[in-house]
């Protein structure tokens, strides 16, 4: 098993969550976690991180966020925590829109989706039962 993913004090902007999201891909793969699999892993945590930029900080990219994952058998967990306040995002004007559909995202791409929000932040658990792990 991998030594757990943590990075803490990640900047809320575009460039370091797009980084963020490559690391943990790769992080994932080495878990032994097949790219299916994988890519749900990193959909879902990217979803939830994206909305942090959104949410908690109002996409001015001025915030925090931090992400924990880690791996045992049968089971992988990845935790982001934002230390914003919750603002509701600005409508977005095109007629299509993609917006609002971020925690049905979360809940159809892991197993188990867990959101707690309070005064200190939102906590994001994403959880996922796994196939044996490959040596």
């Amino acid at each position: 098993m991998p030594e757990p993913f943590r990075h803490h004090g990640v900047p809320a902007n575009p460039g370091a969550l797009r980084r963020l999201r490559h690391e943990l891909m790769a992080w994932v793969l080495a878990a032994g976690v097949d790219e299916d699999r994988a890519g749900d892993i990193v959909l879902a945590s990217y979803e939830a991180l994206a909305n942090v930029a959104d949410h908690a900080y109002g996409g001015s990219g001025d915030g925090l966020v931090d992400i924990d994952a880690s791996v045992a058998p049968g089971r992988m967990e990845v935790v982001i925590t934002d230390h914003g306040k919750w603002r509701t995002p600005v409508p977005d004007p095109r007629p299509v829109s993609l917006r609002g559909r971020g925690l049905l995202l979360l809940r159809a791409s892991a197993d188990r989706a867990d959101i707690a929000s309070g005064a200190a932040g939102t906590v994001v658990t994403l959880a996922w039962d796994l196939a044996p792990v490959r040596p």
